[in-house]
């Protein structure tokens, strides 16, 4: 950049070499002068970017000799606009190139104009240091604000009188994205329609992109047909009027519809007012997402102590759900289970056909995933999705899917949020697997006793009874009708001693291969024997393809998930344990049993007796059996069996 300051009375603004630099991006030229007019009406330079030295003391003396009409002889290509502000003439932008190349955007070099007019009619008025105007009430109001929509109601109820009713709009810089977001509540407009107001901040042809990337204000009087505003959003907003103003570090401030023509005096108001409302979008911004961050920790602390007290896991999770809908700001959030039917909350308007892309992406196993869709024009606020898989001990149960109705991806905090939900979701249903394998357990248990006392004691009496009545039958001095009836109620104990043998037979039976119920068996044993805290897992598929498991593979599994317990608790010392079936490669089932406690899988001291009675038993179905030393101490046994 190149700024003559003799050929004029003054330096040319810093607003004005910004703008410069701007135009000569945007139009593609390969340079971009300002002039302005000497007292003698000779056109000068105020300033030139892409010039050379020896260019610009020619374009000087060709300018003092002949006018601007020696642009057109000194360069093939020359693109201009004059700087008018209410009517006066304050200089003119000209964009030139030395070929006939065609230039880009050559609609927008009035814009720029009308800019630069801005620019230089703030440069000669008195500064506007320290007329920041007061805004106390809108800082007491945004502490008291839920959302960004209820701050911009009352940003438009604090700003919009002083603009004589005016209507205002913010919009809301994202740098990771690079993009302008409309806030809710915009103009009065609704959300979605708010929400579909996202450009590039690096779209030449939008107004509040050029307005944040010079950090030069914008005003027009004529909205309809203005180039320098895309009309599908004057159309939506319904904007006759438009004075936009950056805010600093943070966005745009657009104010709109004024019952009068904005004037220099307006650009100056919203100058001045500018710096406090970009610190209280900014201030507003952080407390509503440190409220939501606090929100989500506490609906997940809920879940989380609800899981841990083995309350039903869908009376929940559904609640829950709903909660994060409204906590992440979204309109859909589900439990997509490979096994059932999604669990789902709702929130806003529905949207079918989104919702069945969502649910069936949920269902092709994405992984961890997130994307944005971006508005497709006015009224479309474009779509948001994100997945995280649902994972219990590395094996996939399902995914939670989220979907938000809005062109913004799911912040950090809430994906962070989202995952351990996901977690939880897994944990619940663990935790309820674990809780039916128990009730199961509890129902054995109770039968096999029920089948003890029926035995021990009704079965045994009526046999007693059956000896005293033959007892009755073996004398000589029983007449024949006594003996008859004796026999008939003889009879009668003998069935009913039969019926009693078939319902305890009945009920002490238990499923021949039922590996999951087998093992839960043993844990809660060598828990209540040993007084030890052990964790069961049992993958889904390896008991569904344990279901018709032979019975000695499915004895050598429980022998080795015994012995390994018991193992523990005499030798472990004070630890956790963990029981864990899985099914490897489709074919295998791994019997793992692990802890973290003193034990050593080497240590001289533990007995090797009953290791290698299980290698052998192992061994005999075709299995192998490894012991060793866990990673940070304990011991690791691992059982590997044909799943046949």
């Amino acid at each position: 950049m190149t700024a003559l300051a003799p050929t004029v009375a003054q330096q040319p603004p810093a607003a004005v070499v910004a703008l410069v630099a701007a135009a000569r991006r945007t139009l593609g030229s390969e340079a971009v002068i300002v002039l302005a007019e000497r007292a003698d009406g000779i056109p000068a330079v105020l300033a030139a970017e892409g010039l050379r030295r020896s260019e610009l003391s020619g374009l000087e003396r060709g300018l003092a000799e002949r006018g601007t009409a020696h642009l057109a002889r000194a360069f093939e290509g020359v693109l201009g606009a004059d700087a008018l502000l209410e009517g006066e003439r304050l200089g003119a932008l000209y964009a030139l190139k030395r070929d006939a190349s065609p230039f880009e955007h050559p609609e927008l070099v009035a814009t720029f104009a009308a800019q630069l007019a801005l620019a230089l009619g703030l440069a000669r008025r008195p500064s506007a240091a320290g007329r920041e105007e007061p805004l106390g009430e809108l800082e007491r109001l945004v502490l008291s604000a839920h959302d960004l929509e209820e701050l911009s109601t009352e940003l438009a109820a604090v700003v919009g009188p002083r603009f004589g009713g005016a209507l205002c709009g913010v919009m809301v810089a994202d740098r990771q994205r690079n993009v302008l977001q409309m806030i809710p509540g915009s103009f009065g407009a609704e959300a979605a329609v708010a929400a579909s107001h996202q450009v590039s901040i690096f779209d030449p042809c939008s107004n509040s992109a050029r307005v944040f990337t010079t950090g030069q204000a914008h005003l027009s009087n004529t909205s309809e047909g203005d180039a320098g505003i895309r009309q599908q959003y004057v159309d939506v907003f319904g904007i006759r009027r438009l004075l936009s103003v950056p805010l600093p570090d943070v966005g745009v401030l657009h104010i709109a519809n004024a019952p009068r023509p904005f004037a220099l005096a307006d650009v100056e108001r919203a100058l001045a007012l500018a710096p406090r409302i970009a610190s209280v979008v900014e201030l507003a911004t952080t407390i509503f997402r440190l409220r939501a961050q606090q929100r989500l920790e506490g609906i997940l602390a809920r879940v989380a102590v609800a899981v841990a007290s083995g309350d039903d896991a869908q009376g929940v999770l559904v609640p829950a759900l709903e909660e994060l809908c409204e906590a992440t700001d979204a309109n859909l959030l589900a439990i997509v289970d490979d096994d059932g039917t999604p669990l789902i909350a709702r929130r806003g308007p529905r949207d079918h056909a989104r919702e069945g892309t969502v649910l069936e992406e949920a269902g092709d196993e994405p992984g961890i995933r997130a994307y944005v869709v971006g508005p497709t024009g006015a009224g479309d606020p474009g779509w948001a999705a994100f997945y995280v898989p649902v994972l219990l001990s590395r094996q996939r149960m399902g995914t939670l899917a989220a979907y938000r109705r809005r062109g913004q991806p799911f912040a950090r905090a809430e994906r962070r949020a989202l995952a351990r939900m996901a977690n939880l979701v897994a944990l619940a249903g663990a935790t309820e697997r674990y809780q039916r394998q128990r009730a199961e357990l509890a129902k054995m248990q109770e039968r096999q006793r029920i089948a003890d006392d029926l035995h021990d004691d009704v079965a045994q009496i009526l046999f007693a009874a059956q000896l005293s009545l033959d007892a009755i039958l073996q004398r000589d001095d029983l007449d024949d009708g006594a003996a008859e009836a004796i026999a008939r109620a003889r009879g009668l104990l003998i069935r009913g001693d039969t019926a009693i043998r078939a319902v305890i037979h009945r009920l002490s039976s238990q499923p021949a291969a039922d590996i999951a119920t087998r093992l839960a068996s043993i844990v809660s044993s060598v828990e209540d024997e040993f007084a030890i805290s052990a964790r069961l897992q049992v993958a889904e598929d390896a008991a569904a393809r344990a279901h018709d498991l032979r019975r000695p593979l499915s004895d050598a599994l429980v022998k080795v998930a015994r012995e390994a317990l018991v193992n523990v608790a005499k030798h472990a010392g004070p630890c956790r344990a963990s029981v864990r079936l899985e099914l490897v490669g489709g074919e295998r089932l791994r019997l793992t049993i692990e802890d973290d406690g003193c034990g050593h899988a080497s240590a001289p001291e533990r007995p090797q007796h009953g290791l290698a009675a299980l290698r052998r038993t192992v061994g005999e179905q075709g299995g192998t059996l490894r012991v060793s030393a866990r990673p940070g101490g304990g011991t690791r046994v691992v059982a590997s069996l044909a799943a046949a």
